[in-house]
């Protein structure tokens, strides 16, 4: 299947582009891809999954425009043509 994944803040210039397409097996999470994401950019792996590759608590995830928190991640089925938004934290003072 084919997604579109856009990356905001800090995860954009850490992976170097605001968005791509990305393929994946029929049937997988946002978990799986999440981790293959991770692979893909290793560069930029502890801003999509931890040390035992669970997604990132503090990651904000949508897809189609519906919330996803990182205890959803693994049971949250992606379908082609879905389009994921990932947004890490913000700091600021």
């Amino acid at each position: 299947m084919n997604l579109r994944v856009q990356y905001m803040a800090q995860l954009r210039a850490a992976v170097g582009r605001t968005e791509e397409a990305v393929e994946l097996p029929e049937g997988n999470s946002l978990a799986d891809l999440l981790n293959q994401l991770a692979d893909t950019h290793s560069e930029a792996r502890s801003h999509f999954v931890t040390e035992t590759g669970q997604a990132r608590p503090s990651l904000l995830m949508v897809v189609n425009d519906s919330a996803v928190s990182a205890r959803e991640a693994a049971t949250t089925a992606l379908h082609s043509e879905d389009v994921v938004i990932l947004l890490p934290p913000i700091a600021g003072g």
